[in-house]
């Protein structure tokens, strides 16, 4: 979001200059009430707003009720931009996309990763209104891979496949049952956790019992504890992300049997950790 100057300033890592503050307005995530205000305060300064639909590097943290709908409300009524990265939730948890799980269109969105099944390329779609102004001479659209045969090629094999075949439903259903199995292991093992997010990317964080909505609140959880659990399923061949902010994606060529071999090497590994003595509990 453009603006002559932010109110809150947060670079994610080092090397990020203090000036992107300037033209970059940062709000929490889920907070209503504080989008409302800043939008209805600055929306002359308000070229765009750009949101994940829900928080693919954290844990997957869904959006609260509302949220996005309102988001596209106030975009509507001021004039302002919205745009949707569904660089993650693209072709992964619906064939529509975040767009059709959360029933809010955006102005612009871009994707990636699942649109062409690994290989590389990018898209960026948007309403007639905005990519008409894609012309030479007046906003120009470039890439790496633009243009790229392999690539396209990919993407129309995938997006065939996505569109005839019950694809997603199917890796849906066995997020689920992995989802379902994490949360009983956990459980008989008096572990607090939260699982979230849509069952083809879903997140888990130990140490709390109900899902975080927002960056802090994720990071506020026993990420020692995960890591150590995840680090004794790596020992045992099974290799989830050790950083549990990173969701657990689930594609196709996971079968059933999959599935049961993985809670059965969580359930080990649970069990390792906890017999250790060096489980970290809080």
């Amino acid at each position: 979001m453009g603006s002559r100057r932010s109110p809150i300033r947060i670079a994610s890592s080092s090397g990020i200059p203090y000036g992107i503050g300037e033209y970059v307005i940062t709000l929490p995530y889920n907070d209503i009430d504080q989008l409302c205000r800043t939008v209805k305060a600055r929306w002359g300064d308000i070229a765009a707003i750009m949101v994940e639909p829900l928080m693919g590097n954290n844990a997957s943290v869904m959006p609260a009720p509302g949220f996005l709908e309102v988001m596209r409300e106030l975009c509507t009524e001021y004039g302002i931009v919205l745009i949707i990265d569904e660089v993650k939730t693209g072709f992964r948890i619906a064939n529509g996309g975040a767009q059709e799980l959360f029933h809010v269109k955006a102005d612009l969105a871009t994707y990636a990763k699942s649109i062409a099944n690994g290989f590389p390329l990018a898209a960026l779609a948007g309403t007639h209104e905005i990519m008409s102004v894609i012309q030479p001479g007046r906003v120009a659209v470039g890439g790496t891979y633009c243009g790229n045969i392999a690539g396209t090629a990919a993407a129309d094999a995938t997006l065939e496949l996505l569109e005839t075949q019950p694809i997603l439903a199917t890796i849906a259903q066995r997020g689920q049952r992995l989802m379902a199995g994490l949360d009983k292991i956990l459980n008989e093992a008096n572990i607090p956790h939260a699982l979230m997010g849509p069952p083809q990317m879903f997140g888990m964080v130990l140490g709390i019992d109900h899902a975080p909505t927002n960056y802090r609140d994720a990071l506020d959880t026993n990420m020692k504890l995960y890591e150590q659990i995840a680090m004794a399923m790596i020992e045992r061949g099974a290799m989830p992300e050790p950083d549990n902010r990173e969701p657990w994606f689930l594609c196709y060529e996971h079968s059933d049997d999959d599935i049961d071999e993985t809670l059965n090497i969580f359930y080990a590994s649970v069990k390792a950790v906890i017999q250790s003595g060096q489980a970290q509990m809080n």
